[in-house]
């Protein structure tokens, strides 16, 4: 039995680590220094961010012009004009939440996926392991909403380090949040993009603008698409140029667990936190609006990700059935591999696997037989 449990370890261990490299390399959603520059086919500055950008990634613009990138070189991609994308419905206004209510107030919840992100010119380091601002805007649109009306969780959960599995770290949080029932849901971050891409003003006070991401691997897409053009279109309305845009990247950024959630960009590392702290004001300004014209009902774990409510979605480590589905498929063919390359051919390997499945199995099977009889 020794050398089962020995065989059945290192037949793991390997598609494992195969598994957990790829995953990483999917995953990593953003440069470990310097940005990406998007350009559309005239060599024009479309886009720049310091997330990865892959073929297939789409950003709607400011003024809702949609673009495709069809290839990346470096740090350098290449886009096509896709179609308008323009919201021709007018947002109307909508007031606050406040005032007497019969119900309790509608719960919005916050988090940080990346919670060492700091602002230079304010923090003098662009990261702070386990005491990134980006917090402390969080704090300040928590405390907008508040006076709004809504009832705020703001998680302040450490996910470090900054690396590629943060966002499987922050799933555990985004589950927790989730088995509350807001009515929304936000990962707080903020983008390393030059100081020009998010520097804007509002009322001659220094704001940073704000880029909504949404993720591609998910079955919520077209669905928290809809929504992120919501949100734009209320932004639009009555503060133009605060959004700057709609990225549609690779990845899913807990948004598979729940259509209503989105990561938002709150300006760049090169501007200043009270830059960013305006920014995050004038959108709280704007989340009555836009919870309005999308329903504003509670937000619920999907059904596709995780079955009936938010136990099925608090997995550790946000695995998924098709993690698991998988790891036992490559578990199953690096046996089949390593069998094949350690006997030489076909009909040995089956020799060798009956050979094996008597001598480790026979006194289990013999054991049953005796306790029928």
């Amino acid at each position: 039995m020794g050398r089962l449990i020995l065989s059945l370890l290192f037949l793991l261990l390997v598609p494992l680590s195969i598994y957990s490299e790829s995953s990483d390399l999917d995953n990593n959603a953003e440069l470990l220094s310097g940005y990406m520059t998007i350009v559309d086919e005239q060599g024009s500055i479309v886009f720049q961010t310091g997330l990865t950008v892959r073929p297939g990634d789409e950003f709607v613009n400011e003024d809702n012009r949609l673009y495709e990138v069809t290839a990346v070189e470096g740090t350098l991609a290449i886009s096509r004009y896709v179609r308008d994308e323009s919201q021709h419905a007018v947002v109307p206004e909508v007031l606050p939440v406040q005032g007497e209510q019969a119900d309790p107030p509608p719960l919005i919840g916050i988090y940080h996926t990346h919670t060492d992100e700091c602002y230079i010119p304010t923090d003098g380091v662009a990261t702070s392991k386990g005491n990134g601002s980006i917090i402390k805007v969080g704090e300040t649109f928590a405390t907008r909403l508040k006076e709004l009306g809504y009832e705020v969780d703001h998680r302040k959960t450490l996910h470090d380090p900054h690396d590629a599995n943060a966002y499987q770290r922050s799933r555990r949080t985004f589950a927790k949040l989730l088995g509350e029932r807001p009515v929304a849901l936000f990962d707080v971050h903020r983008d390393s993009a030059p100081l020009k891409a998010y520097k804007t003003s509002f009322n001659g006070q220094d704001a940073a603008k704000i880029l909504l991401v949404v993720g591609k691997q998910n079955q919520n897409r077209a669905t928290t698409m809809n929504y992120a053009k919501t949100i734009k279109a209320a932004a639009d309305n009555k503060y133009k140029g605060l959004i700057r845009g709609i990225f549609i990247a690779h990845g899913n950024y807990n948004q598979d667990l729940n259509p209503r959630a989105m990561l938002l960009e709150i300006g760049t590392q090169y501007n200043s936190r009270a830059a960013a702290d305006h920014s995050i004001t004038l959108f709280a300004d704007i989340v009555p609006t836009f919870l309005a014209n999308t329903g504003g009902n509670v937000a619920q774990a999907s059904p596709i990700a995780g079955g009936n409510g938010v136990a099925a979605a608090n997995v550790p480590n946000g695995g998924t059935g098709w993690d698991m589905l998988y790891i036992a498929g490559a578990v199953i063919v690096g046996a089949a591999a390593f069998l094949l390359l350690s006997t030489g051919s076909v009909k040995e390997a089956k020799q060798k696997l009956s050979n094996f499945t008597k001598r480790e199995f026979g006194d289990v099977f013999r054991f049953r037989k005796k306790r029928k009889n």
